[in-house]
């Protein structure tokens, strides 16, 4: 069983916290890209081990650090009626 884990996004600083661990991860936001509907976080470091491949809504990518990444939202007035 996969143990959840929550991604909070702050002031330049992405928290993981895995259930079950009193423990935290804090990575820098080097950059952010978005492009094609997608929403790409660029940290300073790995937060993810290599078999992990998904935090929520976040994909995970990356060797040396980690790449997040997820759909844009899109905006109600664009929604087709």
């Amino acid at each position: 069983m996969k143990a959840k884990v929550s991604v909070l996004v702050g002031e330049g600083v992405v928290t993981v916290k895995r259930e079950g661990s009193n423990r935290a991860l804090q990575a820098n936001i080097l950059g952010t890209v978005e492009a094609d509907g997608v929403e790409v976080l660029c940290l300073d470091r790995l937060v993810h081990a290599s078999h992990e491949q998904q935090f929520g809504e976040w994909t995970l990518s990356g060797a040396v650090t980690t790449l997040l990444s997820r759909p844009l939202a899109v905006p109600e007035a664009v929604l087709p009626q």
